[in-house]
């Protein structure tokens, strides 16, 4: 049977994931998940691709309050509400997402983590931040399996993929063959699922330390090869509910074999 073995989230897109036991997931993701951005003195949107320290800093935010505490590495914390500044607009992987700086500490803060001007940003509607789609999935086989292929086995661990939902009771890779396919997660959740989740530079950080310590990616394309280092999936909702860990998923639509 498959099952949902664990949920990862971040109010704040790059930085130390967070792992709920149930979430609420509207059309556009898992509420209040990716709410908040980084972006550089040039506006450009800031990741762990280019500063994988963010991994360090732990966020929480609460949508009914509107306060967001930061946790620091060296135990400094920023906590407060989030009040808004000026207008903005951020290119992510070719969409205009559109929100508000916020104003107060939050960017000296996360500044000093970065060794640069950083600003933090809060999008006009939630879930925006995401990549390419709202949800992502991953199964443990496959996590499993990608260790068996490293010499002398190795234990990546699933929060280096930060997907959304960790799938359990797969066969390695078994999701991507639900491409195309509407999956029911928990009694109301369903997703269209629609591409393969193409892997970055973000997968070769520990996502304790974020430092580099081995090529996912170049192992991923050893056994998989193809255009990208694909590993993973990503899904559209198609009717929004709440999810907990332990519940079914379950294949319920149009299916395509590969």
């Amino acid at each position: 049977m498959r099952t949902v073995a664990a949920i990862f989230t971040s109010p704040v897109k790059s930085l130390s994931l967070e792992q709920p036991a149930s979430v609420t997931v509207g059309h556009s993701g898992i509420a209040e998940d990716r709410r908040f951005h980084l972006v550089d003195s040039v506006g450009r949107l800031l990741t762990q691709r280019q500063e994988g320290r963010l991994v360090l800093v732990k966020a929480r935010y609460s949508a009914e309050s509107e306060v967001l505490t930061l946790q620091f590495p060296d135990g400094n914390r920023v906590e407060g509400p989030t009040e808004l500044g000026g207008a903005t607009t951020t290119t992510m992987w070719g969409r205009q997402v559109h929100g508000r700086e916020v104003d107060g500490p939050w960017a000296e803060a996360l500044s000093e983590v970065c060794g640069a001007p950083v600003r933090l940003i809060k999008t006009d509607n939630p879930g925006e931040s995401y990549d390419e789609y709202p949800i992502s999935l991953l199964s443990q086989a496959s996590i499993d399996y990608l260790g068996s292929q490293a010499n002398g086995d190795r234990d990546f661990g699933v929060k280096r993929f930060r997907p959304n939902f960790l799938i359990d009771g797969c066969s390695p890779h078994e999701e991507d063959s639900w491409l195309g396919g509407l999956v029911q997660i928990g009694p109301e959740l369903r997703l269209r699922l629609v591409a393969r989740d193409p892997r970055c530079a973000i997968t070769t950080l520990d996502p304790e330390t974020g430092q580099r310590d081995f090529d996912v990616p170049r192992l991923v394309l050893s056994y998989r090869p193809d255009a990208r280092p694909y590993f993973g999936v990503y899904g559209a909702v198609e009717n929004t509910g709440a999810v907990s860990v332990g519940d079914a998923v379950e294949l319920v639509e149009g299916l395509v074999n590969r």
